[in-house]
């Protein structure tokens, strides 16, 4: 069969009518899949989460991420602004009740190479943000009475793994945080005292629902990343 004379006048406009159609059915649908704005700490970031974001990817095709990663009290001040739907984040520094918390236990992380003297204060590689683990650390050392001095102070994640790894201290971190090849963990028979432990909590504005929905979805992939036992390290 071959167009009629009509018919090539019609081509081009048909063609563009289709187009904008599809067009028009995009954009209707994207305006009503918002994203998840999801805000966390550095810590929870690292290690095991890009794996728990890739099954959420995989199981809800048709909602995106938008991630924060930031300091419990910056974290705070956007959720209490709306800006964010849901928090991971330290239940002392977060301005809401959250609704789940665990505690996760720290280690004494220090270069494979570093050696420290028990007659001189042990360098502390210190995050330099108001940070309840900095007070965990010097209240650990001061109950055995083992002296301590700020070697060195700064403001990520990434860079107190660097000065450690450079030999500069001795710092706190979750596992998820320790390069073994790079790192040890340093226990009592290094002079230390028990490490201590952090708590994390979920938060979600006006106490909202964890088990339904896109949230609760990406929340189950967390925690089963994480280690996050329901009735065991969980506390409602």
């Amino acid at each position: 069969m071959t167009m009629t004379e009509a018919g090539e006048v019609l081509l081009p406009y048909a063609q563009t009518i289709l187009g904008l159609s599809g067009s028009a059915r995009r954009a209707l649908s994207e305006q009503h899949v918002r994203p998840i704005r999801f805000g966390m700490t550095e810590d929870i970031a690292v290690g095991s989460l890009p794996k728990a974001l890739e099954l959420f990817a995989a199981s809800y095709p048709d909602v995106s991420l938008d991630l924060t990663i930031a300091g419990s009290r910056a974290l705070s001040e956007k959720l209490a602004l709306g800006l964010l739907d849901v928090v991971i984040g330290d239940p002392d520094e977060v301005g809401m009740k959250p609704v789940s918390r665990w505690q996760v236990p720290l280690q004494w992380v220090a270069s494979r190479d570093f050696r420290a003297c028990k007659e001189t204060p042990l360098p502390l590689v210190l995050f330099d943000t108001p940070c309840t683990w900095n007070g965990k650390m010097m209240k650990a050392l001061d109950e055995i009475g083992r002296p301590w001095r700020r070697a060195v102070t700064t403001t990520s994640l990434s860079s107190i793994q660097s000065a450690v790894e450079a030999g500069l201290g001795v710092a706190v971190l979750l596992d998820a945080g320790t390069q073994r090849d790079r790192m040890k963990v340093l226990g009592i028979a290094d002079g230390m005292p028990p490490a201590p432990t952090v708590e994390f909590g979920i938060f979600i504005p006006d106490a909202g629902d964890l088990s339904r929905g896109a949230i609760g979805g990406l929340w189950r992939f967390i925690a089963d990343e994480l280690q996050i036992c329901e009735g065991a390290s969980t506390k409602k």
